[in-house]
């Protein structure tokens, strides 16, 4: 938002300096106005038009493509909705918040995107100007408009080519993430040629005409100033611009033609596509809900669709999502997935599928899972950390199009060993470890010892504490539950336990894309819950929150959903509990994806260490590293050069911390792992928030 104040504070100072000027000049008698064509043959705006034809003509057909494989929806929801996709198009793509976030790209697009579009506004003003309003003897740019037009422009131009220029050092010096591809250094040269040539078009027509208005085109007038001292003669000067115009003229027309078959396409792809994914699962949800058991009719269970193996089995929004991808990059730099070796790259996926959508054009019966097209190893290598749609600056999901191939993989019965035993165990016992009641029977004895009450023994409690699988199976997680029944009791906080009426969430098997199953067990819970009448739910498991908070509610769940960060941050608050560990302890905190930015909270867990000897890794908050346990990957087995969890520790320990505070089941239990691989038991300790009370 400061780029924008400080372009809009320059723009209305410039304004009333030339007013100012230009008042004087209309007491002279001199009205200043735009000559079109001044210094071209006769007959040059006629030959041009034919010289636009077949450039037009490849853009309208590119356009046309894309109307017939979506445009036409696009745009008939655009005009449908136009207020909510006005207010988002607004955000993401004139205020540009996602792309700022990173201030050297941020600036560069800025520059960039305002340049092109203050220049077109000017040549579409050219236009009515010379080839609409002579017609009628009527004439726009002229007087006081003119001059602030001729400036606006200058500024437009520098903004351009200082914008390109950028862009070509961070290509040069090989920013990892922008690939160097020829076709991106020709639109970028095209550009930057554009840019240039109409300042020395410029120039050369303040040389030639010898305005009086000639400073409000500063860079033009200083570049004339240039150009006068070498003596050139005029009819030189005449030819010079001659070739220049149209050098300049065919280099843009070329690029417009290309438009819809480039990356340039995103110019007019990305505002109507920004402004449309209200429609779209976003996060905090992974990907639309194919079915709900509990409206389906059994005799046509069989016709259910569910997710895709074929282009032809997306929506047309999934197919404009697809083809708006910049190639920026951004999605992959954040993977975590990619950056430990995997087959996956969220940008590589929707770039493949869009090629495919194209080379084999609409109703192709191409399967892409018999192909392979889309690889098994791909798709299950996904943490579903959210990074990349966080990241993605034209709002693309690719964990869509990756939830949605699981569908296809489960469907087909095509699953590695691990998944498949943790599928079993789900159906059969309704826990991933497949182990028996008594496991539970064991843990509900221990929480009772420490001041817990079932809901059968306390109905109708402010709260219910939902304990989660691996607090109810894993040993070393379980303390997490036991010390926040402790907290929860000493603290005089009303709260129940379901005991054996809680089971899985179901979590696991809806992000391997079991999604029957997960809404078995998701419906079961519901009916538990509204049976003993559940008003709020404490969780210290993101995903079981995420479930609860966001996945349950299209099932028919409303409660109040509480995380355990949340919830101790307001026992602090109110004096009820303080932090109990070293304070000469060096901590950081590892903030949960599925906390941090899939549900926002990312000041509460802070607000419970901040007074203690805090330092903040690299990435945190809403930028946060995945542990590599999400999107069921805790249950299954994806090979990987170098595990998420090592590379997350490694950060930890470059700001020589020594203990990692997590808000997250599974990431303690990854970091925990990590620390045993590198040998540093002893030597750093991972704790839950709970365990430093």
């Amino acid at each position: 938002m400061d780029y924008h104040f400080m372009f809009f504070l320059i723009y209305r100072l410039s304004c009333k300096c030339f007013l100012k000027i230009s008042i004087i000049d209309d007491t002279r008698g001199l009205i200043p106005y735009r000559e079109n064509y001044a210094l071209l043959p006769p007959g040059t705006s006629l030959i041009m038009y034919f010289v636009l034809i077949p450039f037009a003509i490849v853009f309208l057909y590119g356009l046309y493509l894309r109307l017939r494989a979506y445009g036409f929806e696009a745009l008939r929801s655009l005009f449908k909705n136009f207020r909510n996709w006005f207010k988002q198009s607004l955000r993401y793509v004139i205020l540009q918040k996602k792309i700022i976030q990173e201030k050297i790209p941020g600036v560069m697009h800025l520059a960039v995107s305002y340049g092109i579009l203050f220049l077109f506004i000017g040549t579409l003003l050219v236009f009515i100007d010379s080839d609409f309003l002579e017609f009628f003897n009527q004439k726009l740019l002229k007087g006081s408009f003119y001059l602030i037009f001729e400036s606006t422009l200058e500024v437009a131009g520098l903004f351009l080519i200082l914008g390109i220029i950028i862009q070509l050092t961070r290509r040069h010096i090989g920013v990892k993430r922008l690939r160097p591809k020829v076709k991106y250094y020709i639109y970028l040269w095209g550009l930057l040629f554009i840019g240039i040539s109409g300042f020395l078009l410029e120039a050369i027509r303040i040389i030639v005409t010898q305005t009086t208005w000639a400073g409000y085109s500063f860079i033009g007038n200083m570049i004339s100033i240039m150009i006068s001292s070498s003596k050139l003669p005029m009819e030189t000067l005449k030819n010079l611009y001659t070739v220049l115009w149209w050098s300049h003229a065919i280099t843009a027309f070329g690029l417009v033609a290309a438009l819809p078959y480039s990356n340039l396409r995103h110019i007019f792809q990305s505002p109507i596509y920004s402004g449309l994914t209200y429609y779209a699962p976003r996060l905090p949800h992974l990907s639309k809900t194919p079915f709900k058991l509990g409206e389906v009719d059994i005799m046509t269970i069989e016709e259910l669709k569910v997710g895709f193996r074929k282009i032809d089995d997306l929506d047309w929004l999934q197919k404009m999502g697809l083809d708006v991808c910049t190639d920026c990059g951004r999605c992959e730099a954040i993977c975590p997935a990619y950056s430990s070796g995997t087959p996956l790259s969220p940008r590589r996926l929707v770039q493949k599928l869009a090629e495919i959508m194209w080379k084999y054009k609409q109703g192709t019966s191409r399967d892409l899972i018999e192909s392979k097209d889309i690889d098994y190893g791909e798709v299950y290598a996904c943490t579903t950390c959210g990074g990349c749609v966080e990241k993605c600056p034209v709002m693309i999901s690719p964990l869509e199009y990756i939830m949605e191939a699981r569908r296809a993989f489960i469907l087909e019965g095509r699953m590695e060993k691990k998944v498949i035993e943790t599928l079993n165990n789900l159906s059969r016992v309704e826990n991933p470890y497949g182990l028996p009641r008594s496991e539970k029977e064991a843990l509900v004895r221990e929480l009772r010892s420490l001041g817990a009450k079932t809901i059968e023994e306390h109905l109708n409690p402010e709260y219910i504490y939902w304990i989660g699988c691996l607090a109810t199976y894993d040993p070393r997680i379980r303390n997490i539950a036991k010390k926040m029944v402790e907290i929860l009791s000493n603290a005089g906080v009303d709260f129940s336990i379901l005991g054996l009426l809680e089971r899985c969430t179901g979590e696991p098997a809806r992000r391997i894309g079991e999604e029957g199953l997960f809404q078995e067990l998701a419906y079961k819970n519901i009916e538990t819950l509204k049976k003993v009448k559940a008003k709020k739910i404490i969780v210290h498991c993101p995903h079981c929150y995420q479930m609860f908070k966001n996945e349950y509610r299209e099932f028919g769940l409303e409660v109040e959903v509480i995380h355990h960060s949340t919830m101790l941050r307001d026992l602090l608050a109110e004096g009820k509990i303080k932090p109990r560990i070293d304070n000469g302890i060096i901590i950081t905190f590892h903030d949960s994806c599925y906390i941090a930015r899939f549900n926002d909270i990312v000041e509460e867990p802070r607000e419970l260490l901040k007074n203690l000897r805090f330092r903040e890794m690299e990435r945190s908050r809403k930028d946060t590293f995945c542990c590599g346990a999400g999107g069921g990957n805790y249950w299954g087995e994806v090979k990987r050069v170098k595990r998420e969890s090592l590379q997350r520790l490694e950060e930890a320990l470059k700001i020589d911390v020594e203990a990692i505070i997590v808000e997250c089941p599974y990431c303690l239990a990854m970091l925990e792992d990590a620390v045993r691989v590198l040998g540093l038991e002893g030597k750093i300790k991972i704790l839950d928030l709970s365990e430093i009370f």
